[in-house]
This record gives C-alpha cells, structure tokens and sequence, in this order.
C-alpha cells in the first residue's frame, strides 16, 4: 500500500473539521455521511457509544432534541496510516451548554480510525477522551 498522500491529509483534516460543523451547526442529515456503515461513535464520557448506521442515526435525533448550544475546536492534528486506512489524533475544545444558559468549556482529544471507500476518507471509529469528567 502506498502511503497518505497530501490530498489525503487535507481531506482527513477536513472530515475531521466538518464532524464538528455538523454538530454545532446542526446539520444532522450530514452527520451519518461522514462514517462509515459499520463505524463506532464512543462518546462514552458525555452521550454514549454507537454503533453502525442505525446507532449514528440516534446519536443525531438525540442531540437534535436536546437543544444544545455547541462550538467544537479542532487542533494539533497528527495523522498516520496508508492509502487505505489512517489514524488521526487531535485536540479538542468544546464549548457546550442547553440553549440560552451559560456554556461552559470543555477540553480532551479525539482518536479517530478512517477508512477510504469510494476516492472519500470517513469515520470507522471515532473516541472521545475527556481530560476532566464532563459531570
């Protein structure tokens, strides 16, 4: 297998950047587009984990009935892998709060797995690490 090349650095970084769009921006119907059918979303710390297609599906009417005011920033991006399947780690604040309240702010790092399927990288596992418990 060949290496990451850097169209595919930039476009890792940019499903990493468009996860947290989705969210804050509530574009829910984008959300499940970004991940593979088979993925994981293990926010375990905060919402929970999910599983496949159905579970990134529930995740979305979750937080789409919630009303939460969210910002999610991505930085110090590292990302390893072949032309086929890649690791990115990143840091991440995130400024969360029900709507209309005081947010509050939030840091931690994403571990991400990626596939490529059809010339597009997306999500196959994606975790979730708080540095301090969101309680």
């Amino acid at each position: 297998m060949s290496e990451l090349t850097t169209a595919d650095r930039l476009a890792i970084q940019e499903i990493l950047y468009r996860y947290s769009h989705a969210i804050d921006r509530g574009r829910w119907e984008e959300l499940p587009t970004l991940f593979t059918e088979d993925c994981c979303l293990d926010l375990s710390q905060v919402l929970g984990r999910y599983d496949g297609s159905a579970g990134i599906r529930q995740f979305t009417e979750t937080l789409r009935s919630v009303g939460i005011f969210m910002r999610h920033f991505v930085s110090n991006i590292v990302v390893e892998g072949d032309s086929e399947r890649a690791h990115a780690s990143a840091y991440v604040i995130a400024i969360t709060g029900p709507a209309g309240s005081t947010p509050r702010q939030t840091t931690g790092f994403y571990e991400d797995e990626l596939r490529k399927q059809d010339g597009r990288w997306l999500f196959h596992r994606r975790q979730l690490t708080l540095d301090v418990s969101a309680a």
